[in-house]
């Protein structure tokens, strides 16, 4: 008996399937905050952290390029996505990219309709589209239906390259929305001149104040030259490469605001000579008088802590679905090496050390960060953070078992933060936030700009934002793959964290499918077997797994590792290497069920081995165990 169910949907209904819903909407910010002015954002936007946002540029302009997506449809996901987040900085920018690359007006405008995605003829981009829909709000809705529907269409690294895109997405549109980017008056003139017609308006992204102002669009040749130059400045090859590095000071091109270039921390304690007012003394930085002197203008409202008091904890939810979660291990770190580089820099920036916030208050601002954006394998390391970033305080490691109920009842109090007596008026500025910025499209205002501007200084602003920012990119990079926590993590979050309702959603996997490592272990690792002298394959440890080089022998964007033809720059799909690209293959994995067959089972023609629980697709049917169901083989 062949216990396989046949899945009567059609896939285009997998796609924009519905997903958990929430039952409790969010309340509107208030009106009055909505249209109040921001002001002075440059000197807090977080393009004053140079190695961060380079870190950004990196990640955006590498999984922007040509891959096994072209180019092209990249930046048309990124139009839809940012339409959907309500980014209007990052559509203005999309538009204008997508013309440069010789895109007519006509289609760019097609991206604005509500029936978009329905509207695409090619089937496999109509999927992607349908998933970035439901991908691309945080709570987002991904089920295991959505991660069949792109199976049924594209192979796993390729489903990676796709998940990378939306994340990284999501962080710079956060940061608009965060933030509102004073966009450049050329791209204003332009959008204005050609977007109009679909609705856009400049909104926040215009402002009255030159200083503010950005001089450039990173776009068009702009985004080609960089790419050159990272290209031109990296050794994929070489686990031992030093990372890339900008010929041209982009941070300044694109903004203006001639920020140092100069980023050496001398006394080592996180906070860049340029903005450390003791460069030579560990233990202090801020200048007498910093943070006062950036209050509000005088008679600037205070925050209505009322208006934004709401349940603000989103649970992880699995949601039902026709097809079982499986082997989500396969792209949930095989991303590009190239943008992973960005991506990596830009989190490694907050999670390895004490800046001008502390490594706890760091790991505090995430936790709520992530209650409130539904990404629960977040949830479980935001809460781990705190606690070992308390620990680490202590001789040997060790927090005193006295110590453990009071630092549990800490973490517990973030789950409702502003009735709690455990923190301060200051700490609560930046977890309101926090909470506001953790769905997307956010509910920030300038008013949370405002209230942060009474209790920190710039550089502390500019670090809660890109704290969030790096939030942002994580919560949906970790929803997109439907993530499964490490062991470690998930078991210290299970004995600790249920207790005030907290529940692991889709982030509880099975046994084979949980990563080997905490990211603290794997850093540790890393780090003794290079004081050993060896060089460690960071990607590879992480995931458990062998992942290929990022050699492109042909330069076409797809590694040679995941190329069915690494010597022709025109071709690459050839999923079983049997020399038939797969839109010729009628049996494209070659497990020898044709396409058409897998189809109709319902498993996936991209995959031999569908679950990947070792058993390929013949021998389970063969067997009548079910193949799209890891547990059962």
């Amino acid at each position: 008996m062949i216990r396989v169910r046949r899945i009567l949907l059609p896939l285009f209904c997998l796609v924009f399937a519905t997903g958990p819903v929430f039952a409790q909407p969010l309340p509107e910010p208030p009106e009055d905050d909505r249209s109040l002015p921001y002001y002075d954002r440059h000197k807090i936007d977080v393009s004053n952290l140079r190695d961060f946002y380079e870190g950004i540029l990196i990640a955006d302009i590498m999984i922007h390029a040509d891959g096994m997506f072209d180019a092209i449809t990249k930046w048309q996901i990124t139009l839809h996505q940012m339409i959907l987040s309500g980014s209007r900085h990052h559509q203005a920018r999309a538009a204008y990219q997508l013309v440069s690359l010789g895109v007519p007006i006509e289609q760019v405008h097609a991206v604005w309709s509500s029936t978009y995605p329905e509207s695409v003829a090619d089937e496999r981009i109509r999927a992607a589209l349908g998933f970035v829909t439901l991908a691309a709000t945080n709570p987002a809705r991904v089920t295991g239906d959505s991660h069949a529907a792109l199976r049924m269409q594209f192979v796993d690294r390729q489903i990676a390259e796709l998940i990378e895109l939306i994340a990284i997405n999501a962080a710079m549109a956060k940061h608009d929305l965060m933030l509102p980017i004073a966009t450049d008056d050329k791209t204003l003139a332009w959008a204005e001149k050609n977007l109009s017609s679909v609705g856009w308006k400049p909104g926040h992204n215009r402002s009255s104040n030159p200083d503010e102002q950005r001089k450039a669009l990173f776009a068009g040749e702009a985004l080609q030259k960089a790419e050159q130059e990272i290209r031109a400045g990296w050794k994929p090859g070489d686990l031992a490469a030093l990372n890339p590095v900008f010929e041209t000071d982009w941070v300044n091109r694109i903004t203006g605001y001639k920020i140092s270039r100069v980023t050496f921390d001398s006394d080592k304690d996180g906070v860049e000579d340029p903005f450390d007012h003791y460069p030579e003394d560990y233990l202090r930085w801020e200048a007498p008088g910093l943070a006062e002197g950036n209050l509000p203008a005088s008679g600037t409202a205070t925050f209505d802590v009322a208006a934004y008091d709401y349940p603000y904890y989103r649970p992880s939810v699995l949601a039902k679905a026709s097809y079982p979660l499986s082997d989500r291990g396969r792209f949930d770190t095989e991303w590009t090496r190239q943008s992973s580089i960005g991506t990596v820099s830009i989190d490694e920036y907050f999670s390895g050390t004490d800046r001008a916030l502390t490594l706890e208050m760091k790991w505090l601002i995430f936790f709520v960060n992530q209650l409130a954006s539904g990404c629960g394998h977040c949830q479980v390391h935001g809460a781990y953070g705190i606690y070992d970033a308390i620990k680490d305080e202590y001789p040997f490691d060790r927090l005193p078992p006295e110590q453990q109920p009071l630092v549990l009842e800490k973490i517990h109090a973030l789950f409702d933060f502003e009735r709690s007596s455990l923190f301060t008026e200051k700490e609560k500025a930046a977890f309101r936030i926090a909470r506001d910025a953790g769905p997307l499209p956010t509910r920030t205002t300038a008013a949370h700009i405002e209230h942060l501007r009474r209790h920190y200084s710039d550089r502390e602003i500019q670090e809660i934002l890109s704290l969030l920012m790096t939030g942002g990119w994580l919560a949906t990079a970790m929803q997109s793959q439907l993530t499964v926590t490490d062991r470690l993590s998930m078991a210290w979050a299970q004995r600790n964290l249920t207790q005030v309702g907290w529940k692991p959603g889709p982030h509880l996997g099975l046994p084979n499918e949980q990563r080997r490592w905490h990211m603290t272990e794997v850093v540790e690792f890393g780090m003794a077997k290079m004081n050993a002298g060896e060089v460690i394959d960071g990607a590879s440890e992480w995931l458990d797994m062998p992942v290929p080089l990022g050699v492109d022998s042909d330069g076409d964007g797809v590694d040679d590792g995941f190329d069915g033809y690494p010597d022709d720059p025109n071709r690459w799909e050839d999923t079983d290497r049997d020399g038939i690209e797969d839109r010729l293959d009628d049996d494209i994995d070659g497990d020898g069920i044709t396409n058409a067959n897998e189809v109709a089972r319902g498993t996936f023609p991209y995959k031999a081995d569908s679950d990947a629980d070792g058993v390929n697709d013949p021998a389970e049917i063969q067997a009548g165990t079910n193949p799209i169901d890891p547990r059962d083989f």
